[in-house]
């Protein structure tokens, strides 16, 4: 018998028609069939110091020629000395001048009339970011879980986010590199590498950003190739196996006209935790990932950037236990009894496989307009296998989703000269994603549950055309207001099957012996598996068609200070329930609109060595899209109303040249306004819906702090560089139900010890996590030792947790533990 499970024969760019109780073989060429691309224009930054230049170098020159007598020379030479003296103090001193590009212009973050963080790639790799997970650790509000792992994260914004992990989710904050938008959510989980900047935008972004997103975007930006050869190489090894190689070379190919980057990191890590009934280690990780960029310019206003990328991803995700029995145990009488040493019987192996190509091409006018096009297709492949009973029992409940998905972008956009009091950017996008959504549980039958499986296949197939606006008019020399639309209408169509079948006790995941077809839009197949009644299925293909908008109000008090109002709506598409237990399961939910109302302030002081922002909002929440684990399969509905209120204060600086410190506060109160009738896992209440109205946001903790400091100590043989930076999260919950006191629990739910046992392990306890890190430099910056300590305080937190009532226990996801390392740098 065949192993492999039903979702991996399928070529990734064939037909998506579903295969019965198949595997597939390894994923080969990249190629994609399409019916109709649009086109997209980018933006040119036009800035010219040439006259300004030229009228130094006549005044250096004019006293050049001009004798001076010789006290006078040397006065002036003195004088010189100590100006350029002050002057490069001065300029060492101040903060880096941070510039944003998720706008589609090249500006100013002070000047940015919205809530936004930067962190530059060496930011991100001295506070070891290494991965799309981790690198919520460093941006207040912003919060990442997964159930495995770094390869298919998900993030939440402002407490807004997703909890469907399946290959069909949509996301409410978006993710995009380089300009293009990562519309599946496997493609987003990048390693993170030869980076030269990521941007974190809050609040609605539907205007300019791709696809619409409600909570906001994350926008990754990498290092292009240059007419200057640069490069380095950086080895890593610590505890628990970790052993990570990295580097890069870029340059000129031919001066001015050809240049070419090239970029690879490789890293593994055996894990933090010991698996008793394997006797290994488990929660470790091995990925790659190489990226090789083009930049061509064939004449002066042209430029094209050709980048290809391919990785791959594999995590060991480790799955703690929590008995709902006396003395801890569940149904098969088994309690964990150290955090460190789990018991999974079951695979709990996590893969996701990505590669791309894009070309960015844009055309600079001699009137200042410019004309860009970003044509990108995207394919990735993930499967995760997972150990639910998170036991080493007889009886194993396990499963493995997965999928693939196919997208294809390209975006024509044409942007006006940056210097004129009128801006406009404009253009068109569309974008095909062909997904095909799979699952398979060899003991969660709908008609014998426990003894054999379940399985389902469907293929989604999204088209997203979109035509947007944007224009900015400088009223006053102080005042801005910039206004943004954008209408889109997508269409997404679904097929595909669910069945029962029989297990083999050899072959768990061979589903070819089908016991019952309860689901096949082909045939208009919908049956009730418990009674064997036919049922009405949903739609199979729906067209959403939606505007969004944008409007804000900048102020310049005064050079240096800024403050602004912002309006913005965007919407997250509809979408179809494609982790199905039952036929109902099966089912098409509506899109969410999200308002936003928010004002900030940002603030560049002590001549330019402090930099503050301060912004508040408001958000109205319709037909809220919610993810919400029944006892096997998940259902996703429209929450009737929610709300979101807080604040971000953030802020920078450097009051002496070899000291820096920054710090964010996020505060929310994310909360249902209406949702009476939200369903819950059956013994949770009885099989009876649950009020969610009042009740916190899942993931939404009101607050989260980040706080760095880093201290250079200049030595005759380099420098030293202290660094700690520290991130406090307060308590919230894995589960929209989970703090909900039942009315009608089962009997094993129904103490007050039990439901409370319930809460505090469906939710992440207030926790503070810190890292050190201490660094040398030799004199010339080009060689880096380091050595840090991760989780300082050894904290043990959690990424997500489940319910398997049925089993009388909840399965949990550990996080990263204490871990020590050190790190050497070496560029040309």
């Amino acid at each position: 018998m065949r192993t492999e499970p039903i979702f991996a024969i399928i070529n990734p760019w064939s037909s998506l028609k579903p295969k019965r109780g198949c595997y597939h073989r390894e994923l080969g060429n990249i190629a994609m069939i399409f019916n109709r691309l649009s086109y997209r224009a980018s933006f040119a930054f036009v800035v010219s110091l040439g006259a300004t230049y030229s009228a130094h170098a006549a005044e250096a020159e004019r006293y050049q020629r001009v004798p001076q007598p010789r006290e006078v020379v040397q006065k002036q030479n003195k004088q010189k000395k100590v100006s350029a003296v002050a002057a490069q103090t001065k300029q060492s001193s101040a903060l880096e001048e941070v510039i944003v590009r998720s706008n589609r212009r090249t500006q100013q973050a002070v000047n940015t009339p919205a809530s936004v963080v930067v962190l530059t790639g060496k930011t991100l790799q001295t506070t070891g970011v290494r991965d799309a997970l981790s690198l919520a650790r460093d941006i207040p509000g912003l919060m990442a879980e997964s159930t495995s792992g770094s390869t298919n994260p998900r993030y939440r914004l402002r407490g807004i986010g997703t909890n469907d992990f399946s290959a069909n989710m949509t996301t409410a904050v978006g993710v995009s590199e380089d300009e293009v938008f990562l519309d599946s959510g496997a493609s987003q989980g990048t390693p993170i590498y030869d980076l030269d900047h990521v941007e974190v935008f809050r609040g609605p972004q539907g205007t300019l950003q791709g696809k619409n997103t409600t909570a906001g975007m994350v926008s990754y930006y990498t290092k292009k190739p240059t007419n200057t050869l640069d490069g380095y190489v950086r080895g890593t090894a610590g505890n628990y196996g970790l052993w990570g190689e990295e580097g890069a070379i870029g340059g000129p190919i031919i001066k001015d006209k050809l240049m070419a980057r090239f970029a690879i990191v490789n890293r593994r890590m055996d894990g933090q935790y010991y698996n008793g009934t394997h006797k290994n280690p488990t929660g470790g990780y091995q990925y790659y990932d190489m990226r090789g960029q083009i930049l061509a310019k064939p004449v002066d206003n042209l430029s094209i950037l050709i980048k290809a990328h391919l990785g791959r991803n594999r995590t060991e995700v480790p799955i703690d236990h929590v008995g709902l029995l006396e003395g801890g145990t569940d149904a098969q009488g088994y309690a964990q009894t150290s955090r460190r040493n789990i018991q999974n019987n079951g695979r709990t192996d996590a893969t996701t496989r990505r590669a791309g190509l894009s070309v960015n091409a844009r055309y600079e006018f001699e009137n200042g307009w410019s004309l860009s096009n970003i044509f990108a297709l995207e394919w990735n492949h993930f499967n995760v296998f997972s150990d639910d009973d998170a036991s080493p029992a007889a009886v194993d409940y396990q499963e493995n989703i997965g999928g693939v998905a196919r997208v294809l972008s390209n975006e024509v956009r044409v942007a006006s000269p940056q210097n004129k009091k009128i801006r406009y950017i404009g253009g068109v996008y569309y974008l095909r994603n062909m997904t095909q959504s799979s699952s398979q549980q060899p003991l969660y039958s709908p008609t014998d549950f426990g003894v054999n499986g379940n399985a389902s296949s469907f293929n989604i197939n999204t088209q997203d055309a979109a035509v947007f606006s944007a224009l900015s008019f400088d009223l006053t020399r102080r005042l801005t207001l910039d206004i943004g639309g954008r209408f889109t209408s997508e269409t997404r169509s679904a097929n595909g099957e669910a069945w029962a079948y029989n297990t083999l006790a050899s072959d768990p995941y061979y589903t070819g012996n089908r016991a019952l077809t309860y689901i096949n839009t082909n045939t208009g197949t919908f049956i009730d598996p418990a009674t064997g009644q036919s049922l009405s299925g949903p739609p199979l293909k729906k067209t959403f068609n939606r505007d969004s908008e944008d409007a804000s109000l900048k102020y310049q008090f005064s050079h240096g200070i800024t403050g602004y109002l912002r309006y913005a709506r965007g919407f997250r598409t509809g979408n179809y329930n494609t982790y199905v237990a039952t036929a109902s399961d099966f089912s098409l939910y509506n899109p969410e609109v999200l308002t936003d109302y928010e004002g900030g302030i940002k603030a560049r002081l002590w001549n330019g060595k402090a930099q503050l922002n301060l912004s508040g909002f408001h958000y109205d929440y319709n037909n809220m899209q919610v993810t919400i684990l029944q006892n096997t399969g998940t259902h996703t509905t429209n929450a009737a109303r929610a709300v979101s209120n807080g604040f971000e204060f953030e802020g920078q600086v450097r009051p002496l040249e070899n000291l820096f410190g920054s710090f964010g506060v996020s505060y929310q109160d994310a909360h249902y306004t209406s949702f009476r009738n939200a369903s819950a896992p059956t013994p949770f209440n009885g099989g009876n819906p649950v009020d969610l109205s009042g009740q916190p946001l899942e993931r939404a903790p009101h607050v989260t702090t980040n706080f760095l400091l880093s201290y250079k100590i200049p030595v005759s043989f380099g420098d030293f560089t202290v660094q700690t930076d520290w991130r406090y999260t307060s308590r919230y919950r894995f589960q929209a139900w989970s703090d909900v006191h039942p009315a009608t629990p089962a009997p094993f739910l129904s103490s007050p010890q039990t439901q409370a046992l319930v809460r505090n392990a469906f939710s992440q306890k207030a926790v503070i996590t810190g890292n050190v890190r201490l660094a040398w430099h030799s004199v010339d910056q080009k060689t880096e030792v380091a050595v840090w300590l991760h989780n300082i305080t050894n904290q043990m937190t959690y990424t997500n947790a489940f319910g398997e009532f049925f089993n009388r226990n909840i399965s949990r996801y550990p996080g990263d533990l204490r871990s020590f390392g050190f790190e050497v740098m070496r560029s040309l």
